[in-house]
């Protein structure tokens, strides 16, 4: 971010820092584990961050709160910080003491003026209070299992893992914060209501897909393949957290290079407004992608126990397949399977709604552009914890390879994090993206441009999503469409 807005980046890094702890055991039990559970506190803190920095400059807030004006000129940065601050203390009690040496650090470091300051702080942990209160009855509907299986292609978990429970069974009822629900999501390929699935040819493609590239033992897999399975993984382990996590250090990397190449290109309002954004944008994204996972119309089981069943005539059972599986990094699991359904992947909605977002806005910010076909031209390079050569592997315990990992644009990165699930075999393809073709929702394949993107799956749901946003920051003029995402 620019030089001036220092004071404010270092809050965005100790809101990923917290997902990072709280899903690593030395830090304590966690209070906020889990995708969708991260998701809503990282969004949280960044638009208390935003909103506390804006509200007091007299500007827009990203959120709508129950809370007075301030009556008095105070500090936007000192009331920025101080929303954030009081909104991670709430929703990550466990790390009370680091995030108290976090603020007195932050006073130190940026030489932070008090009692001067006092109403600025004051106000911010009003604002802080206010954005928490949005989501009041998160944790009971994070804790509420209202799900049982029902039989054939409803989730269920595998053989292998019959302990699991049926995690945010009821979170697709928690309060939105930013959008409205994407109501026109199609179903998976075969599924005509809730109690029935007749199985297609787009769902044997899928089958065979998985089934060959999925698998513990290699059947097809490339070596580059099982690289980007696991390069996007943040399946919860020690050290990483959950993908929200992983998806706004993309963004952070991006928006860090273009300020290294174009000093203030950005301002810090608007650098701090896409963050907030795209934040708040993935925690919405969460409660839709949960929505439709218990949905009976949309309801699908995962590889782990569909190909184990088969697809009657068009495929075949498999009764010992495993998948490669989520990425258990610094632990010894292997073959594991996410504990909740399948349809849409969580991943590619999280992804998608993030990214789609970011390269609308710069588009519309002049630094970058969209081919005819729907492709930007924001190249970056990142390298992901997965990859980062100090965290472990399970199946070696030994620390994976230092991978840095280059990408010629936004949309490519959406792809490649939703196919991942598929090398790991955790996903039908379905679960993330599909192409237009004579089926109006969408067929089996992968698109190479956003023109060519189907109805079905978390890419287009996440996209869906993301255009909300970039017109409720006003990025309408490059939200891109049905035809184009």
């Amino acid at each position: 971010m620019p030089a001036a807005s220092k004071e404010m980046r270092y809050w965005v890094d100790v809101a990923i820092e917290c997902v990072r702890r709280d899903h690593t055991p030395t830090f304590g039990k966690g209070d906020q584990r889990g995708p969708f559970r991260t998701a809503r506190a990282l969004g949280m803190a960044l638009g208390a961050l935003h909103d506390g920095y804006v509200l007091v400059a007299g500007r827009k807030p990203l959120l709508t709160l129950s809370l007075d004006s301030p009556t008095q000129s105070l500090d936007p940065v000192v009331t920025g910080a101080a929303a954030c601050h009081q909104l991670l203390l709430l929703r990550y009690p466990t790390q009370s003491a680091e995030l108290n040496a976090s603020w007195d650090f932050w006073v130190r470091l940026f030489e932070i003026s008090f009692p001067p300051m006092v109403p600025s702080e004051n106000y911010g942990r009003m604002v802080g209070n206010a954005v928490h209160l949005l989501g009041i009855n998160d944790r009971q509907l994070a804790n509420t299992m209202g799900y049982t299986p029902s039989g054939p292609y409803t989730h269920d978990a595998p053989p292998t893992e019959p302990n699991q429970r049926f995690a945010g069974s009821v979170w697709g009822n928690a309060a939105r914060l930013v959008t409205e629900r994407v109501e026109d999501f199609a179903p998976p390929p075969g599924r005509t209501g809730p109690t029935t699935v007749v199985p297609n040819a787009h769902f044997a493609a899928d089958f065979l897909r998985v089934q060959t590239k999925g698998a513990q033992q290699n059947r097809t897999r490339t070596g580059d393949e099982e690289v980007i399975g696991i390069y996007w993984g943040y399946d919860g382990p020690p050290e990483l957290g959950t993908p929200p996590r992983l998806y706004m250090q993309v963004v952070l990397s991006v928006l860090d290079d273009i300020e290294s190449r174009k000093p203030g290109a950005l301002s810090v309002q608007e650098e701090l407004q896409i963050i907030a954004a795209t934040g708040l944008a993935m925690a919405d994204a969460g409660i839709d992608a949960w929505h439709y996972k218990y949905s009976p119309d949309h309801m699908m089981w995962r590889p782990a126990l569909g190909i184990r069943f088969g697809l009657g005539d068009l495929a075949a059972p498999e009764s010992e397949w495993l998948p490669l599986g989520r990425p258990d990094t610094n632990g010894k699991g292997l073959a594991l399977t996410p504990d909740f359904p399948a349809y849409p992947s969580g991943h590619a909605t999280f992804g998608a709604v993030a990214f789609q977002l970011l390269r609308t806005f710069l588009v519309q910010k002049g630094l970058a552009t969209f081919s005819l076909e729907g492709l930007d031209n924001v190249d970056f390079c990142f390298v992901s914890d997965e990859y980062d050569g100090r965290n472990t592997d399970p199946r070696t315990q030994t620390p994976r390879p230092r991978l840095p990992r280059k990408y010629s644009s936004l949309w490519k990165a959406i792809i490649d994090n939703s196919v991942s699930r598929v090398f790991l075999g955790v996903h039908w393809q379905f679960d993330g993206v599909t192409i237009k073709g004579a089926d109006p929702d969408g067929e089996f394949g992968v698109p190479c441009a956003p023109e060519d993107l189907g109805r079905r799956g978390g890419v287009w749901l996440g996209c869906q999503l993301a255009n909300q946003v970039a017109a409720k920051i006003g990025v309408s003029q490059c939200t891109i469409d049905d035809s184009k995402v």
